[in-house]
């Protein structure tokens, strides 16, 4: 698996500043990646698991995390309604495909110390105020080659997020941490895959 991310080409965090989130990352986005036996056999797995189509899942991502590398406290769920919102501004995709309300997350290396993905679970105004860097986790999942973790990102209707699935990745103290993701949709969000190979051409 983390031989697919490198042939995709890592690079280095560009949506978030280094004190937010300081890693390496690329997405399965090329023909090459998506038609990949061991990402289609993943999708298909977890597309059987959850009962829901694969054309739900964003493109796979994968990051590689070095000693001193983190990623702070932050909800991956996908909100279109945020302050500011508009009907003119919204993406598209990302209003019929709904908001991220799983997430897949799997560890592809061992760490030597440190790497736990943190949980902050329920918390008092957790719905209102945003947890601090200093705040501890709840839950900390230790990184193991070949583990995985499924969390919900959304309330059971769909359109309030879940307080207790805010997460953070601790800093790796020692080593190199490889991990790959996968988002779930309510709705399809990853039409253009249904041409792989066709309309897509391999970077």
């Amino acid at each position: 698996m983390i031989r697919v991310g490198l042939a995709e080409g890592l690079r280095d965090e560009d949506e978030h500043p280094a004190h937010i989130r300081n890693v390496s990352v690329t997405n399965c986005d090329s023909a090459n990646c998506m038609q990949a036996p061991i990402v289609n056999e993943l999708s298909g797995r977890l597309s059987a698991m959850l009962g829901a189509p694969s054309r739900n899942f964003e493109s796979m991502e994968f990051v590689r995390y070095e000693a001193g590398q983190h990623y702070v406290w932050h909800p991956d769920e996908y909100s279109w309604q945020r302050k500011g919102w508009s009907a003119e501004r919204a993406d598209p995709v990302h209003v019929l495909s709904g908001p991220r309300v799983l997430t897949f997350f799997m560890y592809l290396s061992d760490v030597d110390e440190g790497g736990e993905t943190g949980f902050m679970g329920t918390r008092a105004g957790a719905s209102k105020v945003a947890p601090t860097p200093a705040e501890e986790a709840k839950l900390k999942v230790r990184p193991e080659k070949g583990k995985a973790i499924l969390w919900a990102n959304m309330r059971d209707e769909w359109r309030t997020a879940e307080p207790a699935a805010v997460h953070r990745a601790f800093p790796v103290r020692r080593g190199v941490k490889w991990a790959s993701t996968l988002w779930v949709h309510a709705a399809g969000f990853r039409i253009p895959e249904l041409y792989a190979g066709l309309a897509c051409a391999p970077r």
